[in-house]
């Protein structure tokens, strides 16, 4: 290891305190970018970011790219002249905490119980590129980076915005990199570093049912009136099989199979991956097509599921009426080589032919990305894995991640650097969900594997 890497590692270790006190702080702010109010916590992060970086030295500033968005935090120093550039990703929006009650401690209030930091935001993402912006100011302070460096930092991840992804390809020219590290993911269920080749993409929609013009009484014209919610909840149904196969024609058509050696890899994992899941969810089963290894459900196999349904009489009490409208949330999540433009097609014209007479169904599109690959044999992989095995003790484990990352595609396409997609997250940190907690000694010793890293790059 370099004495810079030392001398950083050991200031990185005396500021363990106030490190974590810079992460609570960050916690502090409810960046709920699904939620208008939330806004002025979105700016009011978004500037303390920027604050920070330039603290460090870095030129900082806040990018509107999208009228009412919010903003790209976009901070950059280049003062090592022919050495490697590295462009760093996070966001800073969280997702709603909902719901509250299921919570044992307010979820803007970081609370440290057991070794765990609990917060909405913890691990996803705020305890990863807390980690980053960390590892570069004990770099800074202990003699300069060793490479180029440049964070971009979004405000919408959660909500799949137009901001960054916007942003990096209309400046991509201002924006030369010889890696990208897309740090919003972490350990697997065996308590191993990963390193992912795939992310799954995303095509998220609404079904729109309308029937009579408006509620109507369920006893007198029960029996003739078109009720939207029996036809969704019918259509919804029918989109995928008992066993968990998605029916809408061709879903499956451009799917790409994993290769030998991720097969072997998997099959050693299988059964830890199982029992984690099942333990971490709470059931005593797993769902999904009995023919595929669970940890290939889970990362490699596209997916299809209802999120939310909503249509009648909600409230306590009865209120006996076939309604006007209903409507539900439906995702798909999609794996290399699938087009979510082909499938969008595919299901508009399935669920016509699915629908009822006097049920108008219509499919809105909420948001989409395409799956993206990365390769694990470029240098910077090396040194990361190599970082990963000094300062955790572990190999890092090549997988495919099951969720979606939607700027990474652009960052591939619009950049042309390879991608690293990692993280320090632990499997069970409950990300999305009530009581989400990062293991406050992953986030420490997450700092030490990105100054060795960055070293390493260096070199």
């Amino acid at each position: 290891m370099s004495k810079r890497a030392d001398a950083a590692i050991a200031r990185a270790r005396s500021s363990r305190d106030s490190d974590l006190a810079d992460l609570m702080e960050e916690l502090r702010m409810a960046t709920i970018s699904t939620l208008p109010e939330s806004r002025a916590d979105c700016l009011r992060n978004a500037e303390w970011l920027r604050q920070r970086f330039e603290m460090m030295g870095f030129e900082a500033r806040l990018v509107d790219v999208v009228e009412g968005g919010n903003p790209v935090v976009a901070a950059e120093w280049n003062g090592a002249p022919g050495r490697p550039h590295l462009t760093i990703y996070g966001h800073y929006d969280v997702q709603p905490p909902d719901p509250l009650e299921l919570w044992d401690s307010p979820p803007f209030e970081p609370q440290v119980r057991d070794g765990n930091l609990y917060a909405r935001g913890a691990a996803d993402n705020k305890g990863n590129h807390m980690s980053a912006i960390k590892a570069v100011q004990h770099l800074v302070g202990s003699g300069g980076l060793p490479i180029n460096v440049r964070f971009l930092l979004e405000g919408e991840e959660e909500i799949s915005g137009r901001s960054l992804p916007e942003y990096v390809r209309s400046s991509a020219r201002d924006l030369p990199t010889d890696a990208v590290l897309i740090w919003d993911v972490g350990f697997d269920e065996a308590g191993r570093p990963s390193l992912a080749t795939a992310l799954r993409g995303l095509l998220y929609v609404e079904l729109h049912a309308r029937g009579p013009a408006v509620d109507v009484h369920s006893g007198t014209f029960g029996g003739v009136a078109p009720n939207p919610i029996n036809t969704l909840a019918r259509i919804i149904g029918e989109l995928k099989t008992s066993d968990g196969r998605v029916t809408i024609p061709g879903f499956y058509d451009d799917v790409l199979d994993p290769t030998p050696e991720e097969l072997d890899a998997w099959r050693k994992d299988d059964a830890t991956f199982t029992k984690e899941a099942m333990r971490m969810m709470g059931t005593r089963v797993l769902e999904g097509e009995a023919e595929y290894l669970a940890v290939e459900r889970a990362g490699s196999r596209p997916t299809l599921d209802s999120n939310g349904f909503l249509g009648g009489f909600v409230g306590e009490g009865q209120k006996t009426v076939i309604p006007a409208t209903a409507f539900a949330k439906v995702s798909m999540r999609l794996v290399p080589d699938q087009d979510w433009k082909r499938i969008l097609e595919s299901l508009q014209s399935y669920v016509q032919k699915l629908t009822t007479p006097g049920v108008d169904v219509q499919v809105k599109l909420l948001s989409a990305g395409p799956p993206v690959s990365a390769g694990a044999d470029h240098p910077a992989a090396s040194a990361l894995r190599a970082a990963f095995r000094e300062s955790f003790g572990k190999e890092a484990a090549l997988v495919r991640i099951g969720g979606s990352i939607p700027v990474a595609v652009d960052f591939q396409e619009a950049l042309g650097a390879p991608l690293l997609i990692s993280g320090i997250e632990q499997a069970d940190c409950a990300i999305h969900s009530p009581n989400e907690h990062l293991l406050i000694s992953q986030y420490h010793t997450g700092i030490e594997a990105l100054i060795r890293f960055m070293c390493a790059l260096g070199d």
